[in-house]
């Protein structure tokens, strides 16, 4: 997909302004493939299109495979903060947790302080599972990033961070 862009640059009292007409879908020289959502979506697709074949094979879905990466940063973790984390809704989460746990991949416990609280750790099964399939998504990493900077990539992961920062204010209507 080649992005077509006509900028059009106009002043005023702060600075500079983009005419963005064709990234904008009310304007009429939008074309998606100008979309940076649609691009976004389209990479998310093909990586976890990718992911789920290999994450498969492993007996492992990618879910899952999410839960234990939330895990391996911060453990144990409460159902919240790996829903929080892992971008899914509680129930969806606690589904998930069920499954880890027949699969002895995670235990669930009471909190000792909140009893309310389901703290979730990764068992020794459960961090050998993640160890086995680290390479593995690291490879997938790598193909993905293959032909851009490292610099890029920063750029990349700053402008997505402004992206969420900006669509985690109020919404529109």
């Amino acid at each position: 997909m080649k992005a077509v862009s006509s900028k059009k640059t106009t002043g005023d009292a702060k600075g500079q302004i983009e005419d963005r007409g064709d990234y904008d879908p009310s304007s009429a020289t939008f074309r998606l493939a100008n979309s940076p959502f649609y691009l976004m979506a389209h990479a998310d697709f093909k990586y976890h299109e990718d992911m789920d074949k290999v994450l498969h094979k492993h007996g492992v879905s990618k879910p899952i495979y999410r839960v234990m990466t939330v895990l391996r940063e911060r453990q144990p973790a409460s159902i919240g903060a790996i829903a929080e984390a892992a971008l899914t809704k509680r129930s969806t989460i606690s589904r998930i947790i069920d499954r880890m746990i027949e699969q002895n991949l995670v235990t669930a416990e009471p909190n000792a302080e909140d009893n309310r609280v389901t703290e979730v750790t990764l068992t020794a099964a459960g961090e050998q599972m993640l160890r086995k399939l680290t390479p593995i998504v690291g490879r997938q990493f790598m193909r993905a990033m293959d032909g851009i900077s490292n610099r890029d990539i920063a750029h990349l992961l700053r402008t997505l961070q402004k992206i969420g920062a900006n669509l985690s204010k109020l919404p529109i209507e």
